[in-house]
């Protein structure tokens, strides 16, 4: 499966400039097919101690049913996914928006499913920021689903990404700040892709349509600034597990 695309530089000074940029023709309709599929394939693995790392919250209309919400840590359990998104057109791609070469940080599914809560306004630096000695990350968010405001599309802030936290560290935007924003909808279709930076502000409504609204975020930092992937998760693992690694009785909270 192959990708004949280019980041033209209009592209590239919109990103620049705005701190986003979407990309509505990157892959064929048999590569999103297959995207979808491998996606499916990994929302099916088992949940299992130690591998990759699957979290489910209570529904929204019904607090005793557990949705399927988010799964992290399975880039490396899945032969294809892997070699598709490791392929170099896939990583010159980002380089060129980033403007050095780059190196995966971080695998995320957001499935969101009805009744699931969304994310409230944050930028990804306010638990970033600086950590392992990395200066900045690029986000590459692949749409899975038919996404709009009803079950909760990505919501973007053009041209704040140059201006520093807007929050405390490791704190959602404030709503005071959040509300004078000017918020901007982007609205998707299976394999349009968003790719924004660590300091570009987003944001998320709950879901209560009954369509799901599922994204694919691959986060890279510089490679110069070395690999982190598997440390990063050996932490998350130990300060927010999957629910399968939980203690009974302990809290654990969710940082955005």
């Amino acid at each position: 499966m192959r990708i004949d695309y280019e980041i033209n530089n209009n592209q590239l000074d919109f990103y620049r400039t705005k701190g986003y940029l979407v990309c509505r023709d990157i892959f064929s309709s048999e590569g999103i097919k297959n995207i979808i599929q491998w996606t499916h394939e990994i929302e099916n693995l088992p949940e299992t101690k130690g591998k990759w790392m699957k979290y489910y919250d209570p529904s929204l209309t019904n607090p005793s049913k557990k949705l399927l919400t988010r799964i992290e840590n399975f880039f490396g359990f899945h032969k294809n996914f892997k070699d598709f998104f490791n392929s170099k057109k896939i990583l010159n791609l980002i380089s060129k928006l980033h403007g050095s070469e780059i190196v995966l940080f971080k695998d995320k599914i957001n499935l969101k499913p009805p009744g699931s809560k969304g994310y409230k306004a944050h930028q990804d630096a306010t638990i970033w920021e600086n950590m392992y000695g990395i200066k900045s990350f690029i986000s590459m968010a692949v749409s899975l689903d038919f996404a709009n405001l009803e079950n909760g599309c990505i919501e973007v802030v053009e041209n704040k990404h140059k201006e520093g936290l807007l929050s405390s560290s490791w704190k959602e935007i404030p709503k005071n700040v959040e509300v004078k924003l000017n918020w901007t909808t982007i609205q998707t279709s299976p394999g349009d892709v968003i790719f924004f930076g660590d300091y570009t502000p987003h944001r998320s409504a709950d879901n209560f349509s009954d369509k799901s609204r599922r994204l694919i975020f691959l986060t890279y930092n510089n490679l110069s600034e070395g690999d982190h992937r598997q440390r990063h998760f050996k932490d998350k693992r130990k300060n927010y597990p999957p629910n399968i690694e939980r203690e009974k009785g302990k809290e654990y909270k969710f940082h955005v």
